[in-house]
């Protein structure tokens, strides 16, 4: 099925007057270091433009500095308080910009193995849990997992080549195998739920083709799911307001130049052109 305006809008949360912070969710990100601090902020915001209640991060005290002075709404866990502190939120954001140092790894893999809680995994997440032996069989929450071609292909063992020839059929093979939604990012991305249904984006946009953009979608996904939307729907709305803010932006600046912080405060619009 494409993704279309009017699916999208009969899935989106709803936001009633007599709303509160926690009514819209909570995040809990694990994201960034210090080669990729950016990735935490990017992904962080996008979770409060899409609606998202509250957001935290744990991440390297460095990044937590950076990302204070661009994004003040964000609060801080350190990385040693996730374990017992993740079950007070509402989905788990792990991996953009996370990179794979041991602690990262160690860490991460206990979330995949002993947590319940809702996922959306992406970027360093995804390439950690590629080297999990039958990583699918561990992960007990349920999760939406987020590759480009190149992860995809570490965690089907597949070659990016056979993806892209057929990247619906692979991502429905995968979603139904490891048991959780699958959105295979790209030009016209594709989004998969583990009973084998299909959404299809029509967006195909160079714009979006830039270090960051990832971090946004994925943050985007979470913010959606923080709000009680089931994590297949959660997906494909993300992937409609990151496609059409890039469309906006297609328009506004042309092909080349734009930022993936470009793209945040047009989710908000686009949600209100939905609406």
């Amino acid at each position: 099925m494409n993704l279309t305006k009017e699916w999208v809008n009969s899935n989106l949360p709803k936001r009633p007057a007599n709303s509160h912070k926690g009514t819209f969710g909570k995040v809990l990100s694990v994201a960034g270091s210090r080669a990729y601090p950016g990735a935490a902020y990017l992904a962080c915001a996008a979770c409060y433009r899409v609606g998202a209640g509250l957001v935290a991060l744990a991440a390297d005290p460095m990044v937590e500095v950076i990302v204070s002075r661009r994004l003040p709404e964000v609060t801080f866990l350190s990385l040693n308080e996730v374990i017992e502190r993740k079950d007070k939120y509402d989905v788990l954001l792990l991996g953009p910009g996370l990179g794979q140092k041991p602690t990262a790894v160690k860490l991460l893999k206990h979330l995949f193995e002993g947590s319940v809680c809702k996922m959306v995994i992406d970027g360093d997440g995804l390439n950690i849990l590629s080297k999990v032996n039958s990583w699918w069989e561990r992960l007990d929450g349920a999760c939406v997992l987020t590759p480009h071609p190149g992860e995809m292909a570490r965690l089907t063992g597949l070659s990016v080549d056979e993806i892209q020839k057929n990247r619906e059929q692979v991502v429905v093979d995968y979603a139904r195998k490891w048991g959780q939604v699958v959105v295979l990012k790209g030009a016209s991305t594709v989004i998969a739920s583990p009973c084998g249904e299909v959404l299809k984006s029509l967006f195909a946009n160079p714009v979006l083709a830039t270090a960051g953009t990832g971090d946004v979608l994925a943050g985007a996904i979470a913010g959606i799911i923080a709000q009680q939307v089931a994590p297949y729907a959660a997906a494909g709305v993300g992937v409609y307001l990151h496609g059409e803010a890039g469309e906006m932006l297609r328009k506004k600046i042309g092909d080349a130049g734009v930022l993936a912080s470009d793209i945040l405060p047009l989710l908000p619009l686009v949600i209100k052109n939905l609406i």
